[in-house]
């Protein structure tokens, strides 16, 4: 356990972006509430101290994927709109 320890804290120290250890350390937690959906993009955001769109710019930037909707909103979004493709004859 020390050593996954010891190897987390070396992740964390080595991340390029933010200065202080701290706010390094506070970037992974939100980061890990926010795409286990423990909390909204813009509590995230404010949570690390920074703008919606500098939130956005990062994960774009860091690849990581993260969006609004679950994959249950995604189904339903692309039920309905094959429903009404359908409709118009599409």
């Amino acid at each position: 356990m020390a050593e996954v320890k010891s190897k987390i804290r070396e992740a964390v120290t080595d991340f390029p972006l933010f200065r202080g250890y701290e706010e390094k350390e506070r970037f992974f937690l939100v980061l890990g509430l926010l795409l286990s959906r423990q909390i909204s993009f813009a509590r995230a955001a404010e949570l690390a101290g920074l703008s919606r769109e500098e939130l956005s710019f990062l994960l774009d930037k860091l690849s990581i994927e993260y969006n609004f909707l679950t994959e249950e909103d995604i189904k339903s979004e692309r039920e309905s709109v094959e429903r009404l493709l359908e409709e118009l004859g599409e």
